[in-house]
């Protein structure tokens, strides 16, 4: 999938920003504060609407139908399951956990399978958890918020050799070195 965002404008921003996501390439938006990228990822997905420009998939401009169709076809990977304003501890949830949602009961994978691949992604703890989960559901575009640095060969290897369209918001020069496309917000 070709996700592209041409001359695209949030609510409440003055910056455009235009990007090409393409299959096979590992696509990167940096720059900025965190909140404002996790912003345009959310607005890539179809969560927020540009207040100008477009976002379009395969050529196509998102709205209606094509959001549903796009989201079908997205892995995405927030950039923590942290519960603010909780007065009571929580608890993340167990690779068990998360396999039994409705949502991964597909995968056929199992426990040991999901902490091999959590290995792979070179990132430690419930960033490695959410990372290796999305990457098992084998969809063809992986979003990823603020990934870690060790992560990075991982998404690299993800667009290349699995021809996904890997687009992720960081600020870490890692994972921007490696990257097929750049799209830079200012301070």
């Amino acid at each position: 999938m070709t996700i592209e965002l041409n001359e695209a404008q949030l609510p409440d921003e003055a910056e455009t920003l235009s990007l090409l996501a393409d299959e096979g390439q590992l696509t990167c938006i940096t720059g900025g504060t965190a909140l404002r990228r996790t912003r345009w990822l959310h607005a890539l997905m179809g969560f927020e609407a540009p207040s100008a420009g477009y976002v379009s998939v395969d050529g196509e401009p998102l709205s209606g139908g094509c959001i549903a169709h796009l989201r079908k076809h997205i892995a995405f990977v927030p950039a923590s399951l942290d519960v603010v304003g909780q007065l009571v501890p929580y608890e993340p949830p167990t690779v068990g956990d998360v396999l039994s949602l409705h949502a991964n009961r597909h995968l056929n994978k199992t426990e040991a399978d999901v902490e091999q691949e959590s290995r792979r992604t070179g990132a430690s703890g419930q960033k490695a958890l959410l990372l290796a989960l999305a990457a098992l559901r084998r969809q063809p575009v992986l979003v990823v918020d603020s990934p870690s640095a060790t992560s990075a060969d991982y998404l690299h290897q993800l667009a290349a050799q699995e021809g996904r369209t890997v687009i992720v918001a960081t600020d870490d020069d890692a994972i921007v070195s490696l990257a097929d496309n750049v799209a830079k917000l200012s301070s």
